[in-house]
This record gives C-alpha cells, sequence and structure tokens, in this order.
C-alpha cells in the first residue's frame, strides 16, 4: 500500500531524534527503521534464506570430503568398482539437492532483498526530502545542506546498493566464510583450530580498514555535494555561461572542486593496499599451514583418513573465495554508510524555522495590522553588516503601504521577515496584536501572501502553477472545476486570461522547467494571479510589476488596486508610478527610515522621495486623458513568446547529433573507446591487469597443488611428510604471490577509480554545459534530471573502472584457465564439463545481464523524474516557503516514486530468476563432473591425480561464473554509463567544444554594426505560430537602441537570436556586414554582452563573478574595481568586511536583487563588449543607482568607453521607459512586429503607441510640461 508523504515513516520522532554525531555504520543501521510492518516480515525470510544459502557451499564440502574417502577406499582396493559406482551415484543425488535448493532460497532472498531495498530508499528519499523542505532559508543560503539533487540522487542510490543485493552477497559470504569453518570444527576441531588463527587478523584487518574507508568517503561526499551545489547553479542559469563563454572557467571551477574529493580520494590507495593483500596471504597461508599440519596428524594417527584433511583444507578454500566477495562488497557497504550519514546530518538537524510545524495558533481570521518594533536585523552568512536598524513600523488594517529606497537598504528584508524567512535579531514583529513567531507558519503564510521580484513558477501546466496559490487554504479541497474558475477569475485579475488563451492547450499548456516558454512579463502575471487566487488578507508585492510593459503594468495595477480593497498591502516598488495611490509611502535608506507620508505629502517636502519621483519623469505633455486612454499595444493577440524546441531551432553547425541519439554500443566496445581515451592510465591498466592475471591464475595452480597433496596420501612415513612439506611451501610461495598481487591491485585500482570518476564527471559536466539552448528545452533534460545523470554516469563507470573490473578479470582467467587446465590433464571430463556445464551457466547470467540493463534504465528514468521535482522546489525554496508548498511538493514526489516498487516487482520477477540460476547451476556441473569423472576412474581411464585436478578446477570455474554475475548490476550500469556519455559527447555542436574561440584576422574595434534583414522566427515545435514577422531593424555602430513593446511580443527573442542561442527561422542577421551564420559562434559572442533580467551569480566571491566576464584569467583588481564603479556597485562592496573577496552564496542570494543585477552589469562591462545587450537589466535597481548606471551605459555607449572612437553598440529591453529616453532609436514591438520606431522625442509627437505607454507611466501631472528628457 502506498505511505503518504506526511506519513513515510521515519526513524524517530523529531522530539526524539539525536544529531547525528554517530559512527557512520550506525547511520548505516539506522537506514533499516524505515522498514514497516511486512517488511520485517520480508526482511526475516530474507536472511534467512541467503544465511542457508551461505550454508550450501559448506555442505558440498562435507559431501566431497565423505566422497574423497570412497576414492580413496577404491584406490586402495577397499571397493570394487560397482560399489564404487553405487556410491558415486548417490554423492550426485546429494549435489541435485544442493542445486535446487540453493536456485529456490536464492531466487526468494534476490527477490525481497531487491524489492525492500527499493521500498526502503524511497521512503528515505521523501523523509530527506521532508527534512530539507522544513528547514529555515538561512540552511539553502549556506552550503550546509549540499545539492539536494547530489543527496537524492548518488547517496540514496549508494544506500539502496548498500542495503539489497549487496548486503545479501555480503551475508551470504560471511555465512560461507564461518560456516565453512563449523563444518571444518565438526570434522576435526584441532586441525581446524590451528588455521582458525588467520581468522581473528582477517577480522580485525577488515574492520579497521571499513572504518578507515568510511571516513574517508563521508569526506568525499561532502566535497562532492558542493559540487553537485556548483552544477545546480550553472545548469539552471544557463544561457549565462553560454552568453559569456564561460564554460572552461565554469569548468575550471568544477574541475578544482574534483580535485580535492580525488585528493582525498586517493588517500584510500594504502586502506586498500593492506585489506586486500592481507586478506589473501592469510588465506592462502591458511592452506600451507593446514596442509603442513594436517600430513603430520595423519602420519601420527589423529587424522583416520585424509577425507577429513580435504574437508578441512575446503573449509579454508570456501573462505577464500567469500572472502573474495566480502571485500568487494564491504566497500559497497563502507559507501552506503557514509552517505547514509550524510543524508541523516540533514535529517537529524533542528530548523530553526520549521515550515512543516504544526505548533503555533491558528486563528479563524486575519485582520492584517501589521507593525515592526524597533527591528534589527543581519543575514546569518554577513552577521557583521546590519541591514536593519532599529526600525519602527506600522502598517494598518486594509490599507496599502509602499516602501521605496536604493538597493539594499532593507526594503526586501521586511519582506522576508514578514514571511518569517528569518528571525529578527532584536525587537519583534506584530500581526494584529501578536508576535508572528506564535502564528502556526502554513497559518502565517497563507494569510500573507507574496509576489516576488524575480518570479519563479514551476514544470508543470498554467492551471497546476496558479493552482499552487490554494495550498494550504480551505480551497485547496476544491473539485478541478472549481479550482479552474478560481484560476481564471485570478488570470483576469492579472490581466493574464488572454495570452493564456492564445497559448496552444490554454491553461492545460505545458510551461516548461522554471517556465522556459513564458516571457519575464508574462511569468510575472502568473505569479500575481497565483498569489491574489486564494484571496489572502495580506498581500505583499517585491517589484511585482517590473518585469509589465507600461501598459500591461497599468492594467495589472488597476488589478491590484481592486483587489487590495479590504486587504493590507504591502508594495515594494523602485518604478515609482505604481505607488503613487498607496496610503502611506516609507523610504528607506542604508536600514532605516528617513520619510514617510502619501504622495502628495512627500512631494510637497521636496525630500528624497520628490528627487526619485522627478528623476523618474518622462516628460510627456500634461494630458488628463491619455491616462486613462487603452493602449493601441495591448495584449489582444499576444503569443507565448517561448516554447520548448526539440534540436531544431537550434545552431545549424551540430554533426553526429542524430547518430549519438541512437548509439548504444556494446560493453566490450564501450569499454575499449574508454581504454584508447586514457593513454596516460595505460601503466596503471597495465599493472592491474598482470596482477588481474595472476591472481587468476591462482585458481588452477591451487588445483594442480591440491591433486599432487593428494598423491603424498597415497605414500608412507616420512616420504609423506617432505612431500607434504614441499607442497606447503608451495602454497605458501602463491600466498605470498597474492601478497604482492593484491597489494598492487589495491593501489593501482584506486588510481584507476579516483582518475575514471574525476576525468568522467567533469567531461559530462563539461559536454552538458556545451550543448545548445534546444538541448536544455527537451522535456527529459531538467535540471535535476542533468544533475541526476551527473551524479549517477561518473559513480557507475568508477564501479567498474576499478577494483570490480579487476576482480571480473580474475574471474575470467579463472573460468578460462581453469577450463583449459581441465580438458588438458583430461579431455573427455574436461570437454563434458566445458561444453555440457558452462553455457547454461553463462547463458542464464547473460540473460540476467539483459534484463537488468532494462531494469536499470526504467528506474533511472522514474528516478530522475523525481529527482527534478525535489531540485526544482529546492532551487525556489523561497516561492515554496512563501506559497506553504512544502507538503504539496512532497505529495508530488511521493506520487512520482509510488509505483516504482510496483512497476519494477515484475522486471525483478525474472530478472532475479535467471540470477539465482546462475549462481547455482555449478552445483550441477559438479554433479555431473563427480558423476562422470568417478566412471571414468572406475573404468581405469584417470587416475586420481587426473580426477582432482578436473574436479577442483570444474569447482572452482564454476564459481567463478557465479561471482562473475554477481557483478552484472555494475556491468550494465556501465555500459548505460559510457553510452551516455557516448552519446552526450556527439551531441556538443563542434563550435562549442573549443575553450577560446578562434582569433579574427583583424580584430574590429569601435561599436559593432547589425543589420537584420525580414526577420522571421518560429519555434520548431509550432512552426504555425510565428513569434517575429518580418523584423528588419537596423542597428548602427555606436548606437544605443531600445525594443518596447508588451510582454510576449518578440523583444527578449531578438536578444536570442543577437546572441545566438538559436537561428532566424528565415531572414538574416549581419554582423559587421557578414552573416552571422559563417562566423564562429564563440567569436561572435565574444564582441558581445548580455546582462539580463534576472540576474545569475555563481558560488564564489564578487571578484570571481565579475572575472566571469572576460576569457582570461589574468584579469586585474583594477579592471574589476573599473567596471564595479561604472556599475555604481563599487561604494557597497568596499563597504563589505571583505571587499572583493566576500561570498556571494549559492545563486547570490547574500545579495539584494538590485547588488545582484549591479554585479551582474559589472561583469558585462569589464568584457569591453562592441555589443552590449540589456534584457531589462536596470529593473532592479532603486532610481539613483539607475541613473547612475544608466549614465555609465550611456557614456559607453556614446564614446566615453574604451572601445575605440565609436563606442559602443547597445541594445536595451524595456519596460521602464526612463532607462531609454535617450535612446538614438526606439523600436516599439507588438504581435511580433515593429510597429513605429524613432527617437523619444518623435514618437511622443506621434502621440501614438509609444506616448500612450509614456503617459502611463508619467508620475505626477504636476510636473511641469516643459520637463523633457535630459533636463532633469
Amino acid at each position: 500500500m502506498a505511505v503518504e508523504a506526511t506519513d513515510i515513516p521515519s526513524p524517530r520522532s523529531d522530539t526524539d531524534r539525536p544529531a547525528s554525531n554517530g559512527s557512520a555504520f550506525r547511520s548505516y543501521l539506522r537506514v533499516f527503521r524505515y522498514c514497516h510492518g511486512w517488511d520485517w516480515v520480508w526482511n526475516a525470510v530474507a536472511v534467512v534464506c541467503v544465511v542457508a544459502t551461505g550454508v550450501a557451499l559448506p555442505l558440498m564440502n562435507v559431501v566431497f570430503g565423505q566422497a574423497v574417502t570412497i576414492f580413496n577406499d577404491f584406490f586402495t582396493g577397499k571397493s570394487s568398482p560397482e560399489e564404487f559406482r553405487s556410491g558415486l551415484n548417490q554423492y550426485a543425488v546429494y549435489f541435485v539437492y544442493l542445486f535446487l535448493g540453493k536456485f529456490l532460497l536464492t531466487y526468494i532472498w534476490t527477490l525481497l532483498f531487491s524489492l525492500n531495498g527499493i521500498k526502503v530508499t524511497r521512503a528515505l528519499r521523501i523523509d530527506f526530502l521532508r527534512h530539507t523542505l522544513r528547514q529555515e532559508i538561512a540552511f539553502f543560503d549556506s552550503a550546509e545542506g549540499g545539492s539536494v539533487a547530489n543527496h537524492v540522487t548518488t547517496n540514496t542510490s549508494l544506500v539502496n546498493q548498500g542495503i539489497s543485493e549487496k548486503l545479501g552477497l555480503t551475508v551470504q559470504a560471511i555465512t560461507t566464510f564461518f560456516s565453512a569453518f563449523v563444518v571444518a570444527f565438526t570434522v576435526q576441531w584441532k586441525l581446524t583450530l590451528i588455521t582458525l588463527g588467520i581468522v581473528p587478523a582477517i577480522i580485525i584487518i577488515t574492520a579497521i580498514a571499513i572504518v578507515l574507508d568510511t571516513i574517508l568517503e563521508n569526506k568525499i561526499i561532502a566535497t562532492n555535494s558542493r559540487a553537485a551545489q556548483l552544477a545546480d547553479e550553472v545548469l539552471s542559469t544557463i544561457r549565462t555561461a553560454h552568453a559569456f563563454w564561460a564554460y572552461p572557467k565554469l569548468s575550471h571551477q568544477y574541475g578544482a572542486i574534483l580535485d580535492e574529493a580525488k585528493a582525498i580520494g586517493n588517500k584510500k590507495g594504502s586502506v586498500y593496499v593492506v585489506l586486500f593483500s592481507t586478506e589473501f596471504f592469510c588465506v592462502y597461508s591458511g592452506y600451507a599451514l593446514a596442509f603442513w599440519q594436517g600430513i603430520r596428524m595423519y602420519d601420527r594417527g589423529e587424522i583416520q583418513s585424509p577425507g577429513t584433511i580435504v574437508t578441512v583444507i575446503f573449509a579454508v578454500l570456501l573462505a577464500a573465495q567469500a572472502l573474495t566477495q566480502i571485500t568487494p562488497q564491504s566497500v559497497v557497504i563502507s559507501k552506503a554508510a557514509a552517505a547514509a550519514h550524510q543524508l541523516f546530518q540533514v535529517i537529524d538537524r533542528e530548523s530553526k524555522i520549521n515550515s512543516l510545524s504544526e505548533e503555533g495558533m491558528k486563528p479563524d481570521e486575519c485582520h492584517g495590522d501589521i507593525e515592526f518594533r524597533n527591528v534589527s536585523f543581519s543575514y546569518p552568512g554577513r552577521s557583521h553588516v546590519q541591514v536593519l536598524k532599529d526600525v519602527n513600523i506600522s502598517i494598518p488594517a486594509n490599507k496599502t503601504t509602499a516602501i521605496v529606497g536604493a538597493s539594499g537598504s532593507g526594503k526586501s528584508t521586511l519582506v522576508g521577515l514578514l514571511e518569517r524567512w528569518y528571525s529578527p535579531l532584536s525587537g519583534e514583529i506584530m500581526l494584529d496584536g501578536q508576535n508572528i513567531e506564535e502564528y502556526n507558519i502554513q497559518w502565517l503564510r497563507t494569510n500573507v501572501r507574496l509576489v516576488q521580484q524575480e518570479p519563479v513558477v514551476f514544470n508543470g501546466t498554467v492551471f497546476e502553477n496558479i493552482a499552487n496559490g490554494l495550498a494550504g487554504t480551505r480551497q485547496a479541497d476544491f473539485s478541478d472545476e472549481e479550482k479552474r474558475r478560481l484560476v481564471e477569475d485570478a488570470c483576469r485579475a492579472a490581466f493574464a486570461h488572454e495570452f493564456i488563451q492564445h497559448m496552444p492547450h490554454g491553461y492545460d499548456t505545458q510551461i516548461g522547467e522554471r517556465g522556459a516558454m513564458l516571457s519575464g512579463g508574462q511569468k510575472q502575471r502568473l505569479a500575481i494571479a497565483r498569489s491574489v487566487i486564494s484571496d489572502p488578507r495580506i498581500l505583499l508585492l517585491d517589484e511585482a510589476t517590473s518585469a509589465l510593459d507600461p501598459n500591461a503594468e497599468k492594467i495589472v495595477q488597476d488589478a491590484l488596486n481592486n483587489v487590495a480593497v479590504g486587504r493590507t498591502m504591502l508594495v515594494i516598488a523602485h518604478r515609482l508610478s505604481t505607488i503613487r495611490d498607496a496610503d502611506s509611502i516609507i523610504v528607506m535608506s542604508n536600514g532605516s527610515i528617513i520619510e514617510q507620508g502619501s504622495h502628495a505629502e512627500l512631494m510637497g517636502r521636496g525630500g528624497a522621495y520628490s528627487r526619485l519621483v522627478l528623476a523618474q519623469d518622462l516628460g510627456q505633455d500634461n494630458e488628463e486623458e491619455a491616462i486613462e486612454k487603452e493602449s493601441k499595444a495591448d495584449e489582444e493577440g499576444v503569443r507565448m513568446e517561448k516554447t520548448i524546441s526539440r534540436r531544431s531551432g537550434a545552431l545549424d553547425d551540430r554533426t553526429g547529433t542524430e547518430e549519438g541519439a541512437h548509439m548504444n554500443y556494446s560493453l566490450l566496445k564501450s569499454l575499449g573507446i574508454l581504454a584508447m581515451e586514457q593513454r596516460g592510465l595505460w601503466p596503471t591498466f597495465a599493472v592491474v591487469a598482470a596482477c588481474g592475471v595472476a591472481g587468476g591464475a591462482t585458481y588452477p595452480a591451487l588445483a594442480l597443488l591440491f591433486s599432487h597433496v593428494m598423491d603424498a596420501f597415497a605414500l608412507q612415513g616420512q616420504a609423506m611428510i617432505d612431500k607434504g612439506n614441499f607442497f606447503s611451501l608451495m602454497f605458501f610461495i602463491v600466498a605470498v604471490g597474492n601478497l604482492l598481487a593484491y597489494a598492487a591491485i589495491g593501489w593501482f585500482a584506486n588510481i584507476l577509480a579516483q582518475e575514471t570518476i574525476t576525468y568522467y564527471r567533469l567531461e559530462i559536466f563539461n559536454n552538458i554545459m556545451r550543448q545548445d539552448m534546444a538541448f536544455f528545452d527537451e522535456p527529459g533534460n531538467t535540471t535535476g534530471a542533468l544533475v541526476t545523470h551527473l551524479a549517477q554516469q561518473p559513480q557507475a563507470l568508477q564501479d567498474l573502472l576499478s577494483l570490480n573490473i579487476t576482480v571480473i578479470l580474475i574471474m575470467v582467467i579463472n573460468l578460462v584457465s581453469s577450463c583449459i587446465l581441465a580438458i588438458v590433464i583430461g579431455w573427455k571430463l574436461g570437454l563434458v564439463l566445458v561444453l555440457g556445464a558452462l553455457p547454461p551457466l553463462v547463458g542464464s547470467g547473460y540473460v540476467r545481464i539483459r534484463l537488468e540493463y532494462r531494469l536499470d534504465d526504467a528506474t533511472s528514468t522514474r528516478f530522475a523524474d523525481s529527482t527534478a521535482i525535489a531540485s526544482e522546489a529546492v532551487l525556489a525554496i523561497r516561492t515554496v516557503a512563501s506559497l506553504a508548498l512544502e507538503r504539496k511538493v512532497l505529495s508530488r514526489y511521493e506520487q512520482s516514486l509510488r509505483h516504482v516498487a510496483a512497476r519494477s516487482i515484475r522486471s525483478l520477477t525474472w530478472t532475479m530468476f535467471w540470477y539465482s540460476l546462475s549462481q547455482s547451476m555449478s552445483f550441477l556441473a559438479m554433479a555431473l563432473g563427480f558423476w562422470y569423472g568417478g566412471r571414468l576412474v572406475s573404468f581405469g581411464e584417470y587416475d586420481a591425480t587426473q580426477f582432482y585436478t578436473v574436479f577442483i578446477a570444474v569447482i572452482f570455474s564454476g564459481e567463478a561464473a557465479a561471482t562473475f554475475f554477481t557483478y552484472s548490476t555494475s556491468i550494465t550500469k556501465a555500459q548505460r554509463a559510457a553510452n551516455y556519455v557516448f552519446r552526450l559527447r556527439a551531441a556538443v555542436p563542434p563550435q562549442n567544444k573549443d575553450d577560446q574561440p578562434p582569433k579574427p584576422e583583424k580584430q574590429a574595434t569601435g561599436g559593432a554594426s547589425i543589420t537584420c534583414q525580414a526577420l522571421e522566427f518560429s519555434y520548431p515545435q509550432r512552426p504555425g505560430a510565428k513569434v517575429l514577422r518580418g523584423v528588419s531593424p537596423d542597428i548602427h555602430p555606436g548606437t544605443f537602441i531600445a525594443f518596447v513593446g508588451p510582454s510576449g511580443c518578440g523583444k527578449t527573442t531578438m536578444i536570442n537570436l543577437l546572441e545566438r542561442f538559436y537561428n532566424p527561422t528565415d531572414g538574416k542577421i549581419l554582423f559587421d556586414g557578414a552573416d552571422y551564420t559563417t562566423m564562429h559562434v564563440g567569436q561572435l559572442r565574444s564582441n558581445i554582452a548580455l546582462v539580463q533580467q534576472e540576474p545569475v551569480l555563481y558560488q564564489g566571491s564578487i571578484r570571481d563573478n565579475i572575472a566571469l566576464g572576460v576569457a582570461s584569467d589574468t584579469v586585474t583588481d583594477k579592471e574589476v574595481t573599473e567596471a564595479c564603479r561604472q556599475a555604481n556597485i563599487l561604494t557597497f562592496i568596499e563597504s563589505l568586511p571583505d571587499g572583493l573577496s566576500t561570498p556571494c552564496g549559492s545563486q547570490g542570494l547574500q545579495l539584494s536583487g538590485g547588488q545582484r543585477q549591479r554585479i551582474a552589469i559589472a561583469r558585462a562591462l569589464i568584457r569591453k563588449p562592441r555589443l552590449l545587450l540589456l534584457d531589462e537589466a536596470t529593473s532592479s535597481l532603486d532610481t539613483e543607482s539607475e541613473r547612475v548606471v544608466q549614465a555609465a551605459l550611456d557614456a559607453a555607449a556614446r564614446g566615453g568607453g574604451t572601445t575605440g572612437e565609436k563606442g559602443r553598440t547597445t541594445v536595451a529591453v524595456a519596460h521602464r521607459l526612463s532607462t531609454i529616453r535617450h535612446a538614438d532609436r526606439i523600436f516599439v514591438f507588438s504581435h511580433g512586429r515593429i510597429v513605429e520606431s524613432g527617437t523619444h522625442e518623435e514618437l511622443l509627437a506621434r502621440r501614438d503607441v509609444y506616448y500612450h505607454m509614456c503617459v502611463g507611466q508619467a508620475l505626477d501631472r504636476a510636473v511641469p510640461s516643459g520637463t523633457g528628457p535630459g533636463t532633469t
């Protein structure tokens, strides 16, 4: 039965769960507390079955030991050939019984362990996400939590491996190890006790090695979490990486973190050297000791028959076989323990503000009176910088209060405190007379709705996104029909209904990850609709209309004014036209309040607010009737500007993509390609291969030694002891050889492991980042899914191309050499066994590999889909928190995982059938060999040496084949991972592979010239819906050009085409007179800098983020400082204790929106571009900063920069028209066409579309009409 997201079994309740300071092994055991009810019964059954399976081989040892006595009786003449054959038949039947028992038991435990592993991992994933989402926002601002996508993929996958089949194999091997000695004790206690001396040494060494390995693995996982966090940021904002050709720098940054992990991983080599070498040395030394002492005891009469010694020897032999399985599985379990420890560190963390808590008051109604009393605050990441200083504000109920001021003055911080993302350092915030900390958090956030500065929407339909606004309210339980009515009403109020109606499927249209199919203005209107749908008592608008065109802004503002009636509204705005009708306006500066009053009162004072208003006035004539007049550029007929594009619409220089899409190489071909690539590792491969051959050849050598030792028992007295001494010495020499071989394997296999995962993780990151935009538009390539691949595929390659491939090589050499030995020594018996027994064994194993490949592919896809949900929620945690969506996200996540176990049962049923057959069929091979070999002996065709050599070789080869197929999971995952690497590699456009674009023969200077010839553009998925229709703007060198118009009219598409994220469907773009599709895309972008509407920063310091704008690694602080001065961010940076070295935090969230945008502008300016593209580049800036930055941009555009005499060409997309009134030419877009163009004054004089847009943004009608452009 499915478990609801809120009822997933958890190891302990929040109140009694201690912090995860214990050992990683305790964390591993704690995973099993996610079992509930029947899971424990099935686990118990599985354990019983696996223990019984582990006893099967020692029982075979008993059978074989007794059979040796029958052989000895025959050779000494104590029994006739007929009696001998009769006894053989009986013992052959015992082998058949062992086959049936092991087959049935193996099938049961593998199936149960695998299913329980999937169910427990599913419960762990859900519990981890639940405890992640309940954390306070400061947790996500820090690197403490690592990458959630990495945790729910890599770490939970490691846990799954460690609690399912690998755990069963470990228990089976341990059972075999100990039960073999129990059998030996039963047969001959004294000899067994002597050989038992090797066991404490093995156990102590293994325990210490596993502890050390787990400690190192913990450090590696923590480091990889940082790498995954960076990958999250880069892939979710991929346009920035493309625009700045930042691939080399971001790869270097990512690679530096991977190198840290590799340095830690290299320390594992010494652990493995000791672990592997001493284990095998002890076991083979045990052989020597057992033979040396056993033959003496036989000579003294303490042992009556050679079969007794053989039983003890085979006990040591089986213990050795078991150890070959325990060692690799112990590595898997130590990784699982380290991964579980990392997960439980997050699960056990006590949230300072638990968003899922049921505690707190839930009044029947909320009036909406808000008061800040002496509130001071500093962000946890920058506790030394005080953001709010003893703020006292009263926000009366049912009134509209506006807050204005410079970027970083503390406006958005007030919103964060009201939403309880953070708690104030001192003072208190009151709501209806009660401290807001007394209220239940879900109740608070459903009564206080927020529209953020950078709107975030989620993957899904328009309807689902807006209905998210009902989460936590009584309307959440309404029927879909009632919800749809509420959604449509909210969209009409937010002026979104019309453009939604024109989408391909209306409200059921998929909008892509992070709303990739929508323009910024469309996303913002959906966010407004989402916030007003639940009719909240308090509405917080943090720059809620900054991405809207003037006409849409006016209509939405009217709608917001209507919904403001009867509710409390707190509005933060830089565009002052949106707050002129507020009941009270508060002006902030440096965390303090400097002015408060109505618009009229503050204008009358002539203070700070008045100066801000005058700075934003556009200078149109005083036309009262024009303010009410509808613009011709309304939203009618506006189509969705962006959509998902599959492959087409991308750059034309993609080659090999289609071939790569169907690439599916076999394992051997994949390994061959990987080996050819890693020529630097050939010496390491050679050493590992040579040692693997030595390890594999040990088994036929043991078969020969064993058969010759058996000959010694036919001798008498000193001759027997001398021969026994010689062959005991030979066993000890084999032990020393294995000591050296496995020491080398431990060291060099670890080198392969660390080099492999580092190389391919970096390559996958690099190749994903360099794909064209169409790749990221694919539904299967969400950020979460890509980060999942980035975590899992290199891990799969590492798992195979390290110790596992060495063990597989040892097993293959064992299988082949043992078969050859059997045929050479006794061709009749050898051929019968090789041709009769091995083909079905190998065939069943191969079928299992093919089935498992398909199962792994399907399961990985399902888990990747669920990871995308978790990753998207955490990347947009502020939106999730403000909408109280935590429970809904958990429900969606649980729903996506609900059927994974159910869908896996059918596949696992068949997969484990064939696996069980491959694991047990060796007993049938033994039965055949024993029966047929005995008959050959009875007829005098074989002597004892031939029979023992062939039979023991068959036992070794059969077990080797069975062991080989225990690694089929590793094989199938590695094959899948290798093909993913190859497909990804083939899909990278050739030009994107260059770290540094080729230098032009002649370096152009001055502003770029752009000529557009009848541009048309449609996204290939909807060729009938044209986004651009015959657009032909000419952009002269050194000019400042502006694109304006309603949201979705094609402005940002023009920016995308100029950046060459896509090529036009028809028409041409000439860059400096040449068709830009003939240029190297990197060379083209080296002339261009882009500042986007939603500023993007990465992990690292402010200096690192600004220097990202320059390809060179030799950026001086002087250049960075000058760019900061031009972007008006230098004063703020200098006020920080660490200056340019101040960390920006995850996604730059340690800084305000305005600060992030100015750093993004500095990053663009340091590039010294010939073409500067500004897509709403100053929308997050306060008026004063905007004016200073705009002046710097104007100076650069008109020759004040450093690009040459003609200055820089600038193309700006803007809704705030004050930013482009000085433009040389303004192009007005509507419905994908240019409807008018000219200067600000020329367009005002026409009194057409642009004129009415300007009138809509008039700030004060009393401003004299003579105030024109450039006079403020």
